[in-house]
């Protein structure tokens, strides 16, 4: 026979006894917890109910022979598991000692291995929800060719196990608010898109608009947009027109184009025309002539009090510019055209301003900068155009609004489309202003953010998106998606790639605290290596004279083995309880600091089933190894020593 054969001969025997091994293992685990259970159901019963004669050992009997298989002559495991606690209560004090030092070496590794899982999934559940470890972003590779556009969202629509394609197009907005102009990051989403991101508002809802694109309607624009060219004007129920009051002329303005409408304030002419939008209304006499054009305008408004106008101001002592309609009268109109002003922000001069330190700010102000070489052109919204906006609190901090009046506020914005998101590159896209209405608030209070219906700036001529949020139907699912992707050309980002760093990260400490929690553990081991090589000492005269009524030597050995592994098991179960308790007190104390600070309860101690049942079976194999050597010892004792042995 060769070498081969022999090693390969060799390797199934050690296999098949490890194999055998395993199961004897697992069954008497089995055994030993059916048996620990029966007899605790006895204490408790007894307890409850004194004088009960209740017997659950018999009631486990079927368990116990079918865990318990052996040949007719032979001594059961469940008689040597029961001599072995008669033992052990012989000795209490140094069994409760010996069991106690197991229990906490094991709560060592607990305490230490439960807080790493519990910082790692705090960590996790800060970064992550279950939701957004199924997501991806794609973006562009910076390529020309290669841009995201409906083309694109078709091909990841038909791969598998793929849920949703939401895209998002990302632009500058300028805001007009209060006669102050600030620029501000605008993104085109739809209400699926933030409810996917996670973005909810504390005031307010989400406007609700899942639509990529508007129905065609007829507008008036400044020139060829997508394939839209321009209508003649009288063919047109509204058009945009700038317009300016008469010197020494009050204009009243009301909320709806008729003279039955309640007045909301008085407007008069400032130093530069203004633009708005002219409008079919309720007819009225100019000059002896019947007229019905009302204009639609966001004026700075005054109220009348007895002759005297003052300034209509809100909470913040400014005054309140307002949409409203007004008849032309005492007003002159002109043909449209945009109209260059010096914007102020926020009380400074956009070229001297400071707005803040934030990231997000310093881009959008370099993004206007490297595109002012750039041909501009200006287009409006579509006239179905939704016009609600969601934002957060850095808006509403930049604009001075308090949070709680902020819901059903409106602003204007201009919205700057960059090229790349155009058909034509060559040329950006500046939109006329538009009033938009505050509809949620969310708590971001880092960069300033307005949230807008997708739909809304596509209606401008937008053809391609900034980014794409795939969503697959299962997180197993995504990678595959991802790779399917990243073939065409695009690039892909998923919170799932940091979770993965995360793990790894958590997986090394947790693996350095239970080296720290194994040298307790190792401890405790030669604690009860002592204890049980005392006790063979004490039972050499027993171990002799069980020799002599016929019990086998191995059966002696399996005795010893027995009593090391009880040992163990009982400590493993003390440690996992002692380790939880100890994460619990942990946990508790972070949890007062923080809620007194204003945060939520905070778990930073976490036992999964799976390590529950690897402490069990390391306390049983401690137990087994540490038993070895006492069983081995006892094996080798002569009968008739044994009892000569005093």
């Amino acid at each position: 026979m060769s070498k081969v054969s022999k090693s390969i001969i060799l390797a199934k025997n050690g296999i098949r006894k490890a194999s055998a091994w395993s199961g004897r293992l697992a069954s008497f685990t089995l055994l030993l917890f059916s048996y620990s259970l029966a007899v605790g159901l006895n204490y408790v019963t007894r307890f409850i109910k004194r004088g009960s004669k209740t017997d659950f050992r018999q009631r486990f009997e079927p368990i116990f022979e079918m865990l318990d298989k052996r040949d007719q002559n032979e001594i059961s495991r469940l008689n040597l598991i029961d001599l072995s606690l008669r033992n052990m209560k012989s000795k209490k004090t140094r069994t409760v000692i010996t069991i106690a030092g197991m229990a906490v070496g094991i709560s060592v590794i607990v305490f230490l291995v439960s807080v790493g899982y519990g910082l790692q999934r705090l960590v996790v559940s800060r970064v992550a929800s279950l939701e957004e470890m199924k997501q991806a972003d794609v973006t562009t590779q910076n390529s020309v060719k290669n841009r995201i556009n409906d083309t694109s969202l078709e091909k990841f629509t038909k791969i598998g196990h793929v849920s949703l394609v939401l895209p998002m197009v990302s632009a500058v907005g300028r805001i007009s608010y209060q006669n102050s102009i600030t620029d501000m990051a605008v993104y085109g989403v739809t209400t699926d898109y933030l409810l996917h991101s996670a973005i909810r508002p504390e005031k307010g809802r989400l406007f609700e608009s899942n639509k990529i694109s508007l129905a065609p309607v007829t507008t008036v624009t400044s020139g060829s947009v997508a394939g839209v060219s321009t209508q003649d004007e009288e063919t047109i129920a509204e058009k945009k027109v700038n317009f300016t009051v008469q010197p020494g002329v009050w204009v009243r303005v009301r909320q709806e184009a008729n003279s039955g409408a309640q007045i909301i304030g008085y407007t008069k002419r400032i130093e530069f025309p203004q633009q708005g939008v002219e409008t079919k209304g309720e007819a009225y006499r100019d000059e002896g002539q019947v007229r019905d054009s009302w204009v639609k305008a966001t004026v700075p408004l005054w109220q009348n009090d007895g002759g005297t106008y003052t300034p209509i101001t809100g909470n913040t002592n400014q005054q309140q510019s307002k949409e409203g309609y007004f008849a032309e009268l005492g007003v002159t109109t002109s043909e449209y055209h945009p109209i260059e002003v010096t914007p102020q922000v926020l009380g400074e001069s956009t070229s001297s301003a400071t707005l803040n330190d934030n990231s997000a700010w310093v881009e959008i102000a370099s993004v206007s900068a490297s595109e002012q070489t750039q041909e501009t052109k200006t287009v409006g919204l579509a006239g179905n155009a939704f016009k609600q906006a969601v934002v957060n609190q850095s808006v509403l901090r930049v604009l001075n609004l308090k949070e709680s009046e902020a819901i059903g506020k409106k602003f204007s914005i201009s919205f700057v489309i960059l090229a790349n998101l155009l058909p034509d590159q060559s040329e950006k896209l500046v939109s006329d202003p538009a009033s938009y209405q505050i509809v949620g608030v969310t708590p971001d209070n880092k960069a300033p953010i307005i949230y807008v219906p997708l739909a809304d700036l596509r209606s401008l001529g937008v053809s391609n998106y900034t980014q794409v949020k795939v969503v697959a139907a299962n997180q197993s699912a995504l990678s595959v998606i991802r790779k399917q992707i990243e073939t065409m050309g695009y690039d892909t980002s998923s919170v799932a790639d940091t979770v993965a760093q995360i793990n790894t990260l958590f997986a090394t400490v947790r693996n350095a605290l239970m080296i720290l929690g194994l040298v307790a553990l190792f401890v405790a081991a030669l604690g009860m290596l002592n204890t049980l090589t005392i006790s063979l000492l004490e039972k050499t005269r027993e171990v002799g004279l069980m020799k002599v009524m016929g019990m086998k030597s191995a059966k002696i050995q399996e005795l010893f083995l027995t009593e090391s592994m009880i040992m163990g098991f009982y400590g493993g179960v003390l440690g996992i309880l002692l380790g939880a308790a100890l994460g619990f007190i942990l946990s508790f104390g972070l949890s007062i600091m923080s809620v007194t600070k204003g945060f939520g309860l905070v778990a930073v101690a976490y036992i999964p089933l799976g390590m529950i049942i690897g402490i069990i079976l390391l306390s049983l194999v401690v137990g087994l190894i540490t038993g070895i050597f006492p069983a081995q010892r006892a094996t080798k004792i002569s009968a008739l020593d044994a009892l000569r042995y005093e």
